[in-house]
Protein backbone atom coordinates (compact mmCIF):
# COMPACT_ATOMS: atom_id res chain seq x y z
CA UNK A 1 0.00 0.00 0.00
CA UNK A 2 1.10 3.55 -0.71
CA UNK A 3 2.12 5.45 2.33
CA UNK A 4 0.09 8.47 3.23
CA UNK A 5 2.24 11.52 3.73
CA UNK A 6 1.55 13.70 6.68
CA UNK A 7 0.65 17.36 6.09
CA UNK A 8 4.05 18.65 7.26
CA UNK A 9 5.84 16.45 4.70
CA UNK A 10 3.58 17.72 1.90
CA UNK A 11 4.22 21.31 2.94
CA UNK A 12 7.99 20.77 2.97
CA UNK A 13 7.98 19.19 -0.51
CA UNK A 14 5.87 22.01 -1.89
CA UNK A 15 8.21 24.57 -0.34
CA UNK A 16 11.23 22.84 -1.87
CA UNK A 17 9.52 22.69 -5.26
CA UNK A 18 8.63 26.35 -5.01
CA UNK A 19 12.18 27.32 -4.06
CA UNK A 20 13.53 25.30 -7.00
CA UNK A 21 11.15 27.02 -9.42
CA UNK A 22 12.12 30.43 -8.07
CA UNK A 23 15.80 29.57 -8.45
CA UNK A 24 15.27 28.45 -12.06
CA UNK A 25 13.31 31.59 -12.79
CA UNK A 26 16.07 33.78 -11.36
CA UNK A 27 18.67 31.90 -13.40
CA UNK A 28 16.59 32.38 -16.56
CA UNK A 29 16.26 36.13 -15.94
CA UNK A 30 19.98 36.36 -15.20
CA UNK A 31 20.84 34.71 -18.50
CA UNK A 32 18.32 36.84 -20.38
CA UNK A 33 19.48 40.13 -18.90
CA UNK A 34 22.29 40.77 -21.45
CA UNK A 35 19.88 40.09 -24.31
CA UNK A 36 17.24 42.38 -22.84
CA UNK A 37 19.80 45.14 -22.32
CA UNK A 38 20.95 44.75 -25.93
CA UNK A 39 17.35 44.99 -27.14
CA UNK A 40 16.81 48.12 -25.07
CA UNK A 41 19.98 49.70 -26.43
CA UNK A 42 19.49 48.69 -30.07
CA UNK A 43 15.72 48.77 -30.32
CA UNK A 44 13.77 50.66 -27.70
CA UNK A 45 16.12 53.61 -27.28
CA UNK A 46 16.43 54.36 -31.04
CA UNK A 47 12.65 54.04 -31.41
CA UNK A 48 12.01 56.48 -28.58
CA UNK A 49 14.67 58.86 -29.93
CA UNK A 50 13.04 58.76 -33.36
CA UNK A 51 9.64 59.48 -31.80
CA UNK A 52 11.12 62.44 -29.90
CA UNK A 53 12.84 63.87 -32.99
CA UNK A 54 9.59 63.59 -34.96
CA UNK A 55 8.22 66.40 -32.78
CA UNK A 56 11.30 68.58 -33.34
CA UNK A 57 12.12 71.06 -36.08
CA UNK A 58 15.01 73.24 -37.19
CA UNK A 59 18.69 72.69 -36.51
CA UNK A 60 21.03 70.48 -38.51
CA UNK A 61 21.72 66.77 -37.96
CA UNK A 62 19.78 66.76 -34.70
CA UNK A 63 21.57 69.76 -33.15
CA UNK A 64 19.80 72.98 -32.24
CA UNK A 65 16.27 71.65 -32.76
CA UNK A 66 13.16 73.04 -31.09
CA UNK A 67 9.79 71.58 -30.21
CA UNK A 68 7.36 71.73 -33.13
CA UNK A 69 4.43 69.64 -31.98
CA UNK A 70 2.61 68.02 -34.91
CA UNK A 71 4.09 70.37 -37.52
CA UNK A 72 6.15 67.62 -39.16
CA UNK A 73 3.14 65.33 -39.41
CA UNK A 74 1.08 68.13 -40.93
CA UNK A 75 3.86 68.77 -43.42
CA UNK A 76 3.87 65.07 -44.26
CA UNK A 77 0.23 65.18 -45.32
CA UNK A 78 1.02 67.82 -47.96
CA UNK A 79 4.27 66.27 -49.18
CA UNK A 80 3.59 64.84 -52.66
CA UNK A 81 7.08 63.37 -52.91
CA UNK A 82 6.52 61.43 -49.69
CA UNK A 83 3.24 59.99 -50.96
CA UNK A 84 4.90 58.94 -54.21
CA UNK A 85 7.63 57.19 -52.21
CA UNK A 86 4.96 55.66 -49.96
CA UNK A 87 3.03 54.31 -52.94
CA UNK A 88 6.20 52.88 -54.46
CA UNK A 89 7.15 51.19 -51.17
CA UNK A 90 3.75 49.54 -50.75
CA UNK A 91 3.65 48.26 -54.34
CA UNK A 92 7.26 47.14 -54.10
CA UNK A 93 6.54 45.21 -50.91
CA UNK A 94 3.37 43.53 -52.15
CA UNK A 95 4.70 42.52 -55.57
CA UNK A 96 8.16 41.39 -54.51
CA UNK A 97 7.03 39.51 -51.39
CA UNK A 98 4.38 37.62 -53.35
CA UNK A 99 6.93 36.76 -56.02
CA UNK A 100 9.54 35.71 -53.45
CA UNK A 101 7.09 33.52 -51.54
CA UNK A 102 5.81 31.73 -54.64
CA UNK A 103 9.17 31.24 -56.33
CA UNK A 104 11.02 30.46 -53.10
CA UNK A 105 8.44 27.85 -52.04
CA UNK A 106 8.57 26.24 -55.48
CA UNK A 107 12.36 26.06 -55.34
CA UNK A 108 12.23 24.57 -51.84
CA UNK A 109 9.79 21.87 -52.98
CA UNK A 110 12.11 21.09 -55.88
CA UNK A 111 15.24 20.99 -53.69
CA UNK A 112 13.46 18.72 -51.20
CA UNK A 113 12.96 16.00 -53.80
CA UNK A 114 15.37 13.08 -53.90
CA UNK A 115 17.47 13.01 -57.06
CA UNK A 116 21.18 12.66 -57.90
CA UNK A 117 23.14 15.84 -57.40
CA UNK A 118 20.54 17.39 -55.12
CA UNK A 119 23.24 19.24 -53.17
CA UNK A 120 24.31 21.03 -56.37
CA UNK A 121 20.77 22.28 -56.93
CA UNK A 122 20.54 23.49 -53.33
CA UNK A 123 23.84 25.33 -53.62
CA UNK A 124 22.70 26.97 -56.87
CA UNK A 125 19.45 28.09 -55.25
CA UNK A 126 21.34 29.81 -52.44
CA UNK A 127 23.78 31.55 -54.79
CA UNK A 128 21.82 34.83 -55.22
CA UNK A 129 21.50 35.25 -51.45
CA UNK A 130 25.22 34.63 -50.93
CA UNK A 131 26.11 37.72 -52.97
CA UNK A 132 25.85 40.99 -50.99
CA UNK A 133 22.78 43.04 -51.90
CA UNK A 134 24.73 46.13 -52.96
CA UNK A 135 27.03 44.01 -55.13
CA UNK A 136 24.01 42.39 -56.76
CA UNK A 137 22.52 45.78 -57.53
CA UNK A 138 25.75 47.17 -59.01
CA UNK A 139 26.15 44.10 -61.22
CA UNK A 140 22.59 44.44 -62.47
CA UNK A 141 23.10 48.17 -63.07
CA UNK A 142 26.05 47.37 -65.36
CA UNK A 143 24.18 44.56 -67.11
CA UNK A 144 21.24 46.83 -67.94
CA UNK A 145 23.28 49.93 -68.73
CA UNK A 146 21.87 51.58 -71.86
CA UNK A 147 25.25 52.29 -73.47
CA UNK A 148 27.50 49.33 -72.69
CA UNK A 149 25.29 46.86 -70.84
CA UNK A 150 25.34 43.13 -71.52
CA UNK A 151 21.63 42.89 -72.29
CA UNK A 152 21.71 45.56 -75.01
CA UNK A 153 24.83 43.96 -76.48
CA UNK A 154 23.10 40.59 -76.71
CA UNK A 155 19.95 42.11 -78.22
CA UNK A 156 22.07 43.99 -80.73
CA UNK A 157 24.01 40.82 -81.58
CA UNK A 158 20.84 38.90 -82.45
CA UNK A 159 19.46 41.85 -84.41
CA UNK A 160 16.58 42.85 -82.14
CA UNK A 161 17.89 46.40 -81.61
CA UNK A 162 20.38 48.67 -83.35
CA UNK A 163 23.42 50.32 -81.81
CA UNK A 164 21.97 53.74 -82.63
CA UNK A 165 18.76 53.06 -80.69
CA UNK A 166 19.65 51.12 -77.51
CA UNK A 167 17.07 50.43 -74.86
CA UNK A 168 17.48 52.82 -71.95
CA UNK A 169 16.49 50.32 -69.29
CA UNK A 170 17.20 52.49 -66.26
CA UNK A 171 16.09 55.71 -67.93
CA UNK A 172 12.46 54.62 -68.20
CA UNK A 173 10.35 54.75 -65.02
CA UNK A 174 8.35 51.68 -66.07
CA UNK A 175 11.36 49.57 -67.08
CA UNK A 176 13.42 50.64 -64.05
CA UNK A 177 10.55 49.77 -61.69
CA UNK A 178 10.05 46.40 -63.37
CA UNK A 179 13.76 45.60 -63.11
CA UNK A 180 13.77 46.50 -59.41
CA UNK A 181 10.90 44.05 -58.86
CA UNK A 182 12.73 41.30 -60.76
CA UNK A 183 16.01 41.97 -58.94
CA UNK A 184 14.34 41.90 -55.52
CA UNK A 185 12.52 38.64 -56.29
CA UNK A 186 15.66 37.04 -57.72
CA UNK A 187 17.75 38.16 -54.76
CA UNK A 188 15.52 37.10 -51.85
CA UNK A 189 13.74 34.01 -53.17
CA UNK A 190 16.84 32.08 -52.05
CA UNK A 191 16.22 33.00 -48.41
CA UNK A 192 12.57 31.99 -48.71
CA UNK A 193 13.65 28.68 -50.27
CA UNK A 194 16.11 28.07 -47.43
CA UNK A 195 13.52 28.72 -44.71
CA UNK A 196 10.81 26.69 -46.41
CA UNK A 197 13.25 23.85 -47.09
CA UNK A 198 14.07 23.76 -43.39
CA UNK A 199 10.34 23.51 -42.68
CA UNK A 200 9.94 20.70 -45.18
CA UNK A 201 12.67 18.72 -43.43
CA UNK A 202 10.55 18.67 -40.25
CA UNK A 203 7.54 16.98 -41.91
CA UNK A 204 7.60 13.23 -41.14
CA UNK A 205 7.74 10.87 -44.11
CA UNK A 206 4.92 8.86 -42.53
CA UNK A 207 2.53 11.71 -43.29
CA UNK A 208 3.23 11.42 -47.00
CA UNK A 209 2.98 7.63 -46.86
CA UNK A 210 -0.47 7.91 -45.27
CA UNK A 211 -1.46 10.39 -47.96
CA UNK A 212 -0.36 8.00 -50.72
CA UNK A 213 -2.23 5.13 -49.09
CA UNK A 214 -5.39 7.26 -49.07
CA UNK A 215 -4.97 7.74 -52.82
CA UNK A 216 -4.20 11.47 -52.78
CA UNK A 217 -2.60 12.94 -55.88
CA UNK A 218 0.58 14.99 -55.74
CA UNK A 219 -1.45 18.21 -56.08
CA UNK A 220 -3.84 17.17 -53.29
CA UNK A 221 -0.91 16.25 -51.05
CA UNK A 222 0.63 19.66 -51.64
CA UNK A 223 -2.50 21.62 -50.77
CA UNK A 224 -3.92 19.42 -48.01
CA UNK A 225 -0.77 18.11 -46.34
CA UNK A 226 2.42 20.01 -47.17
CA UNK A 227 1.22 23.62 -47.15
CA UNK A 228 -0.92 23.29 -43.99
CA UNK A 229 2.04 21.78 -42.13
CA UNK A 230 4.26 24.55 -43.49
CA UNK A 231 1.92 27.29 -42.31
CA UNK A 232 4.05 28.38 -39.28
CA UNK A 233 7.17 28.52 -41.45
CA UNK A 234 5.38 30.42 -44.19
CA UNK A 235 3.96 32.88 -41.65
CA UNK A 236 7.38 33.69 -40.17
CA UNK A 237 8.95 33.94 -43.63
CA UNK A 238 6.18 36.22 -44.87
CA UNK A 239 6.60 38.56 -41.90
CA UNK A 240 10.40 38.70 -42.28
CA UNK A 241 10.24 39.38 -46.01
CA UNK A 242 7.58 42.07 -45.59
CA UNK A 243 9.60 43.89 -42.94
CA UNK A 244 12.72 43.81 -45.12
CA UNK A 245 10.88 44.92 -48.26
CA UNK A 246 9.23 47.90 -46.55
CA UNK A 247 12.60 48.98 -45.16
CA UNK A 248 14.59 48.26 -48.34
CA UNK A 249 17.41 50.67 -49.00
CA UNK A 250 20.68 49.24 -50.32
CA UNK A 251 19.11 47.28 -53.20
CA UNK A 252 17.36 50.32 -54.66
CA UNK A 253 20.09 52.79 -53.70
CA UNK A 254 22.84 50.86 -55.48
CA UNK A 255 20.67 50.00 -58.50
CA UNK A 256 18.84 53.20 -59.43
CA UNK A 257 19.23 55.52 -56.41
CA UNK A 258 15.61 56.50 -56.97
CA UNK A 259 16.11 57.44 -60.63
CA UNK A 260 14.91 58.33 -63.16
CA UNK A 261 13.91 61.43 -61.27
CA UNK A 262 12.21 60.08 -58.16
CA UNK A 263 10.29 57.35 -59.95
CA UNK A 264 11.92 54.51 -57.99
CA UNK A 265 12.41 56.31 -54.69
CA UNK A 266 10.96 54.41 -51.74
CA UNK A 267 10.48 55.52 -48.15
CA UNK A 268 13.92 54.28 -47.10
CA UNK A 269 15.61 56.43 -49.72
CA UNK A 270 13.43 59.41 -48.85
CA UNK A 271 14.41 59.13 -45.18
CA UNK A 272 18.06 59.05 -46.22
CA UNK A 273 17.63 62.18 -48.33
CA UNK A 274 15.98 64.11 -45.51
CA UNK A 275 18.45 63.09 -42.79
CA UNK A 276 21.79 62.58 -44.54
CA UNK A 277 21.54 65.12 -47.36
CA UNK A 278 19.41 67.84 -45.79
CA UNK A 279 20.26 67.16 -42.12
CA UNK A 280 16.57 67.39 -41.22
CA UNK A 281 16.36 64.90 -38.35
CA UNK A 282 12.88 66.05 -37.39
CA UNK A 283 11.19 65.43 -40.71
CA UNK A 284 13.23 62.29 -41.43
CA UNK A 285 12.23 60.86 -38.06
CA UNK A 286 8.59 61.63 -38.80
CA UNK A 287 8.79 59.62 -42.01
CA UNK A 288 10.54 56.81 -40.12
CA UNK A 289 7.71 56.74 -37.57
CA UNK A 290 5.16 56.38 -40.36
CA UNK A 291 7.21 53.54 -41.83
CA UNK A 292 7.32 51.82 -38.44
CA UNK A 293 3.55 52.13 -38.03
CA UNK A 294 2.91 50.72 -41.51
CA UNK A 295 5.28 47.82 -40.83
CA UNK A 296 3.54 47.03 -37.53
CA UNK A 297 0.16 47.20 -39.29
CA UNK A 298 1.30 44.58 -41.82
CA UNK A 299 2.56 42.34 -39.01
CA UNK A 300 -0.72 42.62 -37.09
CA UNK A 301 -2.74 41.78 -40.20
CA UNK A 302 -0.57 38.73 -40.90
CA UNK A 303 -0.75 37.50 -37.32
CA UNK A 304 -4.52 37.84 -37.18
CA UNK A 305 -4.88 36.13 -40.56
CA UNK A 306 -2.73 33.15 -39.58
CA UNK A 307 -4.45 32.81 -36.20
CA UNK A 308 -7.91 32.31 -37.66
CA UNK A 309 -9.46 29.00 -36.58
CA UNK A 310 -9.69 27.79 -40.16
CA UNK A 311 -6.00 28.47 -40.81
CA UNK A 312 -4.49 26.75 -37.80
Amino acid sequence: MATVQSPPEVIIKRARRGALEIGEERLAWTMLTPVLLALLALGVYPALSTLWFSFQTGGTFGQGTSLAGLANYTRLLRDIQFWNAFKFSILYSIITVIGQMILGTALALFANRKFPGRWVARAAILFPWAIPTATNSVIWAYIFNGQYGLINSLLEHVGLISSTHPINWLGSPQLATLLIYVLAIWKANSLVALLVLAGLQTIPEEVYEASRIDGATAWQTLWRVTLPLLRPTLAVTLILRTIESLQAFDLISAFTNGAPGNATQNIGLYIYVQIQQYGDFGYGSTIAMVLMIVTLAFIVVYMRAFQRPGLR
